[in-house]
C-alpha cells in the first residue's frame, strides 16, 4: 500500500464532502432569503388590500347612492359616520358607515330609528376614519388601517357638483 495514494483519496473525499456541504449551505441560504422576501411581499400585499378595500368600499357606497342631498357627515351615538339617506316606498332610510371597536361598520335602518354603534355589520378591520365635506361639495375621507397606515380618498359626487 502506498501512503501517498491513501492521503490523496482522503483529500479527494474531504474535497467532495466540503463541496457538498457548500452546495447545501448555499441552497438553504437561497431558500431562506426567498422565503423572507416572499413573506414581506405577502404582508405588504395584505396591508394594501385592507387599505384599498376600505377606501373602495366607501367610494362605491357613495357612487351607488349619488343623489342630491343624500350624502352627509353625521354621527351614531357620538361616533362620526358617513350618512347616506334614501327614500324607499315613502319611507326614509339611512346608511351609516363608521369605525367602531377596530372595524369599519355599516348599518342600514329607518331614519327615525335610534341605533347603537354595535348594531352595525363589521366590514373590515380599521383603526380610524375621518370625513369632511368641503364647501365645494368634495368629500374627503381618511382611513387608517389596523397597522396605522392612512389612505386619503377624495370623492366628488355628481349630484353635489357645482
Amino acid at each position: 500500500m502506498n501512503p501517498d495514494n491513501d492521503r490523496r483519496h482522503l483529500i479527494d473525499v474531504f474535497f467532495i464532502i466540503s463541496l457538498l456541504f457548500g452546495f447545501v449551505f448555499c441552497a438553504v441560504l437561497i431558500i431562506a432569503l426567498g422565503a423572507s422576501i416572499y413573506q414581506r411581499g405577502v404582508i405588504s400585499s395584505n396591508d394594501n388590500f385592507d387599505q384599498r378595500t376600505a377606501a373602495t368600499y366607501i367610494v362605491q357606497k357613495v357612487r351607488q347612492n349619488d343623489e342630491y342631498g343624500a350624502i352627509s357627515v353625521g354621527s351614531i351615538d357620538d361616533i362620526p359616520a358617513l350618512t347616506i339617506t334614501r327614500t324607499l316606498n315613502d319611507t326614509s332610510y339611512t346608511t351609516y358607515i363608521y369605525v367602531y371597536n377596530g372595524y369599519l361598520m355599516e348599518v342600514f335602518a329607518r331614519s327615525d330609528t335610534s341605533l347603537s354603534p354595535q348594531s352595525g355589520q363589521r366590514i373590515i378591520e380599521m383603526d380610524n376614519m375621518e370625513m369632511k365635506i368641503s364647501s365645494s361639495n368634495l368629500i374627503t375621507i381618511l382611513v387608517t388601517d389596523a397597522e396605522g397606515s392612512t389612505t386619503k380618498v377624495m370623492i366628488s359626487p355628481h349630484s353635489m357638483g357645482s
